[in-house]
C-alpha cells in the first residue's frame, strides 16, 4: 500500500521567482526545480516577476512581498531565483528573517551586469535601470550580511546576461560555482574570494540552462537533506 509522502520541514512553501522576460505560462521551464521539492513533499509556487520584470526593483519587490507572505505566522518559505528572481529572493528574505528558511539562487546579478549600461534603448527600463553596478537597490542588498547556511547563489562562468559571471556571487554566502574542472586550479589560484564559503564543481552551463544542471540539483538535495535533518531537532 503506497504511503502518503508528506512535508519534511511542516508549514513549508517552496517559491521559485522566474527570470525576466518569462511570462507564466512558460513555467513548465522551471518544472526540473519543481521536480526536486515535490518530490520531496513540499507545496511548490511557481511565480512570474511582476510587469515581466521590467518594472523597477523596488515596486516588484513590494509586490512579491505581498503576493507571497500573505499566510499566517507560522508559515515559513524555502525561496528559489532565477536571474533577476534571485535579486528579489535576496530581498525577502531580508524582509522576513524568521520566516526564509533558505535561499537558492541560480545566476542572479547580485552585483548587477555590465549589459545594463548598453545604451538608451535598454536602459529606459526601470528594472535594468536597477542591475547596473551601483545602483541604489542593490548596493543596499551587498552591505547586508549573510548566512553561508540559509543563503546559496548558483551560478556559471559561462553566464552571458551576468556580466562579469563572479556579479553572481554573495559575500558571506554560499557560493557553488560551474565551471570544467580544468578551470577549477585557475580560478583557486587567481583568488576568488568574495566569499569564504566558495565550492566549485564540474560542468557547463548559460544563464539560461544553469537552473537544469544536475550539479545543481545535487547540491540542493543535499542541503535540503541537512536543512531537514536540523529541522528535526527542535
Amino acid at each position: 500500500m503506497p504511503t502518503e509522502t508528506i512535508n519534511p520541514l511542516q508549514n513549508t512553501t517552496v517559491v521559485i521567482l522566474m527570470g525576466t522576460f518569462v511570462p507564466q505560462k512558460l513555467q513548465f521551464v522551471y518544472s526540473p526545480l519543481v521536480d526536486i521539492f515535490t518530490g520531496r513533499g513540499y507545496d511548490v509556487k511557481v511565480v512570474g516577476l511582476p510587469s515581466w520584470g521590467l518594472s523597477s526593483l523596488d515596486d516588484a519587490a513590494n509586490t512579491l512581498d505581498e503576493l507571497i507572505f500573505t499566510a499566517g505566522a507560522d508559515e515559513r518559505y524555502i525561496l528559489v531565483g532565477h536571474s533577476q528572481g534571485g535579486v528579489h529572493t535576496l530581498d525577502l528574505a531580508t524582509r522576513h528573517p524568521d520566516s526564509v528558511l533558505a535561499v537558492f539562487n541560480f545566476a542572479a546579478p547580485h552585483h548587477g551586469t555590465r549589459l545594463a549600461n548598453l545604451g538608451y534603448w535598454v536602459t529606459w527600463m526601470p528594472a535594468v535601470r536597477g542591475m547596473k553596478a551601483h545602483s541604489t537597490h542593490l548596493h543596499n542588498l551587498r552591505t547586508l550580511d549573510y548566512d553561508h547556511e540559509r543563503i546559496h547563489s548558483l551560478f556559471t562562468v559561462f553566464d552571458e546576461f551576468v556580466v562579469p559571471w563572479f556579479a553572481s556571487s554573495i559575500h558571506g554566502a554560499h557560493n557553488v560555482v560551474l565551471a570544467p574542472s580544468i578551470m577549477h586550479g585557475l580560478l583557486g589560484r587567481v583568488g576568488f574570494k568574495r566569499s569564504p564559503e566558495v565550492q566549485l564543481v564540474h560542468g557547463y552551463a548559460g544563464h539560461l540552462l544553469v537552473i537544469w544542471h544536475r550539479q545543481f540539483h545535487k547540491y540542493i538535495e543535499r542541503t535540503l537533506d541537512e536543512l531537514e535533518a536540523q529541522d528535526t531537532v527542535y
